[in-house]
């Protein structure tokens, strides 16, 4: 009997050997992000004229981007990666429902509902799942700041200048980490996976 007792022993100490360095492996295969740090609330116009706040997209990852339509140069091809990573998180079914995306105009003079609706139609943006923004301009860009994108507008020519970051939101509204929105080789596929991973967070 203490044979048999000893040997259940070793048993279970070795399947419990196993479960940790099983386990163990999985967490150092997770992709780990360079930031945790709670994202500034907002609520802003959609070009519905419904009110969206950060809140309200709690329990889904999100791509956070700071722009303006009549960006002269980086805003519109931007613009359109962020359609492409639509296109892969619709492929993969998240689309709307574990993810989202965030446009925020930082031009609300020239960047109306009806401008931002034609903008936003212009990239086949699925109103599930991307929502057009648009507020007071002097807080939007105060907004921006907090998420640490840096935006001065030229008073002369009414044009801003802006980095160009792209910031990936948990669904606990943290910010993990950001895409370099003038990355010719951002891989859109690697976007769509930190997405659908974050947004079990």
């Amino acid at each position: 009997m203490k044979k048999n007792g000893f040997r259940l022993v070793v048993m279970v100490l070795l399947l419990g050997l196993i479960v940790y360095f099983g386990l163990t492996l999985l967490k150092g295969n997770e992709k780990q992000y360079p930031m945790s740090k709670a994202a500034p609330e907002f609520q802003l116009e959609n070009i519905d004229g419904a009110q969206v706040s950060l809140s309200q997209l709690q329990g889904k990852a999100k791509l956070v981007y700071f722009f303006y339509a009549t960006c002269p140069d980086v805003c519109l091809p931007t613009t359109y990666t962020l359609s492409k990573v639509q296109d892969a998180l619709a492929k993969k079914g998240a689309f709307g429902t574990k993810a989202s995306i965030v446009s925020i105009s930082f031009d609300p003079t020239k960047d109306t509902r009806p401008a931002l609706n034609e903008f936003a139609g212009r990239y086949h943006a699925d109103p599930k799942g991307w929502f057009f923004l648009r507020g007071d301009e002097k807080k939007t860009i105060e907004l921006a700041e907090k998420y640490g994108v840096m935006v001065v507008k030229d008073d002369k020519t009414g044009t801003f200048s802006h980095s160009n970051a792209i910031l990936l939101v948990d669904s606990s509204n943290k910010i993990r980490s950001f895409y370099n929105g003038n990355d010719p080789d951002l891989n859109i596929d690697e976007v769509a996976e930190d997405l659908i991973r974050l947004s079990k967070s």
